[in-house]
């Protein structure tokens, strides 16, 4: 007899095995999580150039020439940029919103800028029944005059915040999710390109895949260190 209590009632799922994606939700989360590199415990985010995340957010957060020579942005001024969906239109600083956790938002734009618009792609099964592979899309977005600006050897901006990224997560397994990988053999939809906006901005689509292997479901580990916004809108540490 069928088990009433089960989910597949009156049904019987014949392979446990197999992984249904039901913790995959929480994987935009984390990958904003990750992307913040928020201090947590005896961890500091090294103000160091070495470190991809680190010229990520220099690029990312300063407008003007020698990106890499400024200091490391703070928790504190990487949250101010963070997207507010309780304010999608009013941003608390004038730096506006650069990293959009989301495919789009309608978003005031009233001074050039430099964005990150991240979200789950196309989620496509492997012929191993074991292995699913996601794909993670990133759009990067800066306006032309800011494109070029940098006077350094690094002279596309958006090419050195995707190489960052590339870096930051190609080959990275994330505890209890998967690996991320830049390689088609992964993902058809992994490499980039240019795009336009056809107005100020101009752009790059940078896709990376992102699989999943078990013989189980996973149990996804813990990852509490990014600061998010209260129902007020304000912003509180974890």
């Amino acid at each position: 007899m069928p088990d009433t209590k089960s989910p597949w009632y009156p049904y019987t799922r014949v392979q446990s095995s197999y992984y249904d994606l039901s913790d995959s939700v929480d994987i935009p989360r984390k990958i904003c999580d990750f992307l913040l590199d928020a201090p947590k415990g005896d961890y500091i985010p090294p103000d160091d150039n070495r470190y991809p995340r680190c010229r990520l957010w220099k690029y990312l957060y300063y407008d003007g020439e020698h990106p890499l020579k400024y200091p490391l942005p703070t928790i504190s001024e990487k949250m101010s940029v963070l997207f507010n969906p309780e304010s999608p239109e009013e941003p608390p600083t004038e730096k506006g919103y650069r990293l959009i956790p989301q495919i789009y938002v309608k978003q005031a734009q009233n001074t050039a800028q430099t964005r990150i618009m991240v979200y789950m792609g196309r989620t496509v099964p492997s012929s191993d029944e074991m292995k699913i592979s996601l794909s993670v899309v990133f759009y990067l977005w800066t306006h032309y005059r800011y494109e070029l600006n940098t006077k350094s050897d690094d002279y596309s901006r958006l090419f050195a915040i995707e190489q960052a990224i590339i870096e930051s997560f190609h080959g990275v397994n994330m505890a209890g999710i998967g690996t991320f990988y830049f390689s088609r053999s992964k993902h058809p939809d992994c490499g980039s390109r240019a795009v336009f906006d056809g107005n100020t901005n101009i752009g790059r689509e940078l896709t990376l895949a992102l699989e999943i292997a078990t013989v189980k479901t996973p149990d996804f580990e813990d990852f509490h260190n990014m600061p998010f916004f209260s129902s007020n809108g304000k912003i509180r540490m974890v």
